[in-house]
């Protein structure tokens, strides 16, 4: 080992298509290399979690294994009809004049994400993680980012994976959160921030695919997707000149995945896995050490 750098990791959103970051992690810990700092958004938040805590990612990758998460959680393998079950809902919350801040029981969906993300983490909070771990969720208020690191992790997970119309906001000090990738998908600033002097980001979100686009619907997510891209490599570069050039950025291949498709869980792990072995030269030079 030579001039070991502080190594940050950048885990981004995308769903079950972020199952690809448990696959990279167990990786990486399986080929020595050291993990100092770890941000997440989204389900980069919730995989990241249990590698700040010390969990064991084999015994996480046979439980998830046998979980139906779809089921669990109380949603379709389908993004489409979630979001048109969404506008239903909308709907009738506009002519029964429902208020959120009105409500004052639990949504079902928030309760099952709490039920998950409390399994995932043991309940734990932020200050008994063995690396130094935050998660970044976007206030649906103001727009700002939000870097949670203290209290729950269970419910800074559920607020950073809160994808608008499919979740419900979580409130955390009185501010309503969602879905950090909404503003930060790919956390690399906030690994910055916390003393990262390397990067290695982590993109499993869903490609621009060029295919056509079919329905209002279709047009919705596609330029949902033109605008997360651009601000995402835009941030990308101003993290990357922060850092002279030290950063690396893997993208497994998991296009093939939806954001719901939690029963590919394999799947995206194997491409997790595939993505890392490719790259470990690069990753190894990065973080400035040695073969074995």
């Amino acid at each position: 080992m030579y001039n070991r750098k502080k190594v940050g990791l950048a885990l981004g959103g995308g769903g079950a298509r972020g199952f690809a970051h448990l696959g990279i992690l167990m990786t990486l810990e399986e080929h020595g290399i050291p993990i100092d700092i770890i941000t997440g958004t989204s389900m980069g938040a919730a995989v990241g979690a249990v590698k700040a805590l010390g969990m064991d990612l084999n015994k996480l990758y046979l439980l998830l294994s046998n979980l139906n998460l779809n089921e669990m959680l109380g949603v379709s393998e389908s993004t489409t009809r979630e979001i048109q079950r969404a506008i239903g809902r909308g709907v009738v919350e506009y002519v029964w004049g429902m208020d959120m801040e009105e409500t004052t029981s639990l949504p079902e969906r928030l309760a099952r994400m709490y039920e998950l993300f409390s399994l995932l983490t043991a309940k734990k909070e932020f200050s008994e993680t063995e690396i130094p771990f935050a998660v970044v969720a976007a206030d649906l208020a103001t727009g700002e980012r939000v870097l949670l690191n203290r209290g729950p992790i269970y419910r800074a997970v559920a607020a950073s994976a809160a994808v608008p119309g499919i979740f419900p906001p979580v409130r955390i000090d009185d501010r309503y959160l969602v879905d950090g990738g909404i503003i930060d998908k790919i956390p690399t600033d906030a690994a910055i921030e916390m003393g990262a002097e390397v990067v290695i980001a982590v993109d499993a979100g869903s490609p621009l695919t060029g295919k056509r686009t079919r329905t209002s619907i279709d047009v919705m997510f596609q330029s949902q997707r033109i605008t997360s891209q651009a601000l995402t490599e835009l941030q990308l570069k101003e993290s990357k000149e922060q850092l002279n050039d030290g950063l690396i950025l893997l993208k497994p291949q998991v296009s093939e995945i939806t954001m719901l498709s939690f029963s590919k869980f394999t799947q995206a792990v194997k491409a997790g896995r595939e993505e890392t072995l490719a790259r470990l030269p690069e990753i190894r030079e990065l973080c400035g050490i040695s073969a074995s």
